[in-house]
């Protein structure tokens, strides 16, 4: 017998099929919205109640190794927010990065139905997994860091493109990722032995490479297109928090050349001024851009838990 639910009576808001605070029953069947259900189907009451699509978190931290290492930087965090065991609630614990189930529970709570970690290298993706697993109520997935692999740089400076993409496709596969991720493009060698080091220009060449990060940007961009992934690469910019970055963010969204791009946290990424002095909001010339260019998307980089 198929799985049904009628959601009777709720204030029903659904931006996309034009329905604004009508007042109406919702049909589902297997999990997917249909038209009508037998008289007899279960029913839950939403009286008074709103009811829409559920949220999407498409940028979170919610498992893997820097999630670990910040619940135990953060143990007083864990003290003053008590998840309790209630009714069929799992014990936990909250604050800025709560433990999975708290994490799930908290989710629910917001309306969000989908979560996405959005940082997990392919030594944790194991790991990662096992985590988001044992996260209740939403859906989740990850992203898979790929920028500063150094056997993809490798590959590239050589131009063995086809290697480099059948190289990505492995690890995606492999891993069990939905996108790939990149975090400051060849900017983890600079990093190597030396303090403060940063990439302002994604034109100059990387320590250790014949590289550039932008040759790294078109090519995991090119490749994304390529593999036909559900969601575009998804770009954490280089020079991220410092004065007059919103030149480099707008000189990577160049690098897609009119193919898919996915550009995250981007009010951190929207800085004008000089460096080394207080920023200034240049969020109006990077929406322009946006704007102006389709295969651009960004999410504004929203700060809570996790």
């Amino acid at each position: 017998m198929a799985n049904q639910l009628r959601i009777r009576g709720g204030k029903v808001y659904d931006p996309i099929n034009g329905i604004d605070g009508e007042v109406r029953d919702i049909c589902i069947e297997d999990g997917k919205i249909v038209a009508s259900l037998p008289e007899d189907a279960p029913v839950l009451d939403a009286s008074g109640m709103v009811v829409m699509p559920g949220g999407v978190d498409m940028h979170c931290h919610i498992a893997g190794h820097k999630v670990n290492l910040a619940r135990k930087f953060m143990p007083e965090d864990h003290r003053r927010d008590h998840q309790p065991r209630v009714g069929g609630l799992r014990s936990g614990s909250g604050g800025t990065v709560p433990s999975t189930f708290t994490t799930g529970y908290r989710y629910a709570t917001l309306g969000y139905t989908t979560a996405m970690e959005a940082a997990i290298p392919p030594l944790g993706a194991r790991h990662a997994l096992e985590e988001l697993h044992d996260t209740p109520v939403i859906d989740k997935g990850f992203y898979l860091l790929l920028a500063n692999n150094v056997i993809l740089n490798k590959l590239l400076e050589e131009g063995r493109m086809r290697e480099f993409r059948d190289a990505v496709a492995w690890w995606l596969k492999s891993s069990k990722a939905y996108a790939i991720k990149l975090v400051n493009p060849g900017g983890d060698e600079p990093w190597k032995g030396r303090k403060n080091a940063n990439i302002d220009d994604i034109d100059q060449k990387i320590a250790g490479f014949d590289l550039t990060p932008r040759q790294i940007i078109k090519a995991l961009i090119d490749v994304s297109n390529d593999l036909g992934l559900p969601h575009p690469a998804h770009i954490h910019c280089n020079n991220l928090g410092h004065s007059g970055n919103y030149r480099t963010t707008i000189e990577t969204m160049k690098t897609a050349e009119g193919r898919r791009a996915h550009i995250t946290h981007i009010q951190f990424h929207s800085y004008g001024g000089e460096r080394g002095k207080n920023p200034v909001s240049a969020a109006r010339e990077i929406t322009d851009y946006i704007n102006a260019h389709p295969n651009i998307s960004a999410d504004v980089g929203q700060v809570m838990f996790g």
